[in-house]
């Protein structure tokens, strides 16, 4: 029998994106409100009595890594919008102003690296549910015990991948 236990957390976050060489609609830029499932598993801490205590881990998840997709726009590398968006916000003054928003940390990763002047994240990977559950893993793994994550982009589109 095993002594470990699961916290569960969910964060929603809107965000944008395009399926950049998909034939029908969603190669066209749209909009999502995303949910994001994390499952982290541990022992429970006789003091705290959790796994991992959910406020913490959002906080953590928030701050490091998910502020970056709030409001976002996702490119997929090799978009050939990517520049043109870039391009248009930089003439336009289209930034995130830390007068009025919090500043991002820099998203550097392998798997995907932002511009958070323009709420910008470019994947290496299509950005479907079941390659976010892998990033958004990727970039919180060693920040947190995780043990499952999900992800669900609405009510008919969603993935889970267990590490």
């Amino acid at each position: 029998m095993s002594n470990k236990y699961r916290s569960i957390m969910n964060v929603d976050f809107q965000y944008a994106h395009r399926f950049m060489d998909w034939p029908r609609e969603a190669k066209h830029l749209h909009g999502h409100s995303g949910l994001l499932t994390i499952e982290l598993e541990d022992k429970v801490d006789p003091v705290t009595g959790f796994a991992f205590p959910c406020k913490e881990a959002q906080k953590i998840a928030w701050a490091e890594v998910l502020d970056n997709f709030h409001h976002a726009t996702l490119f997929q590398e090799g978009d050939p919008l990517l520049d043109a968006v870039l391009a248009t916000y930089k003439k336009e003054g289209i930034v995130n102003d830390p007068k009025y928003c919090v500043p991002l940390k820099k998203i550097d990763h392998k798997l995907a690296w932002s511009y958070p002047e323009y709420r910008i994240v470019v994947t290496k990977k299509v950005s479907t549910c079941e390659n976010l559950c892998e990033l958004f893993y990727e970039l919180l793994k060693d920040k947190m015990p995780i043990k499952k994550v999900a992800f669900r982009s609405s009510l008919m589109n969603a993935a889970t991948k267990e590490f």
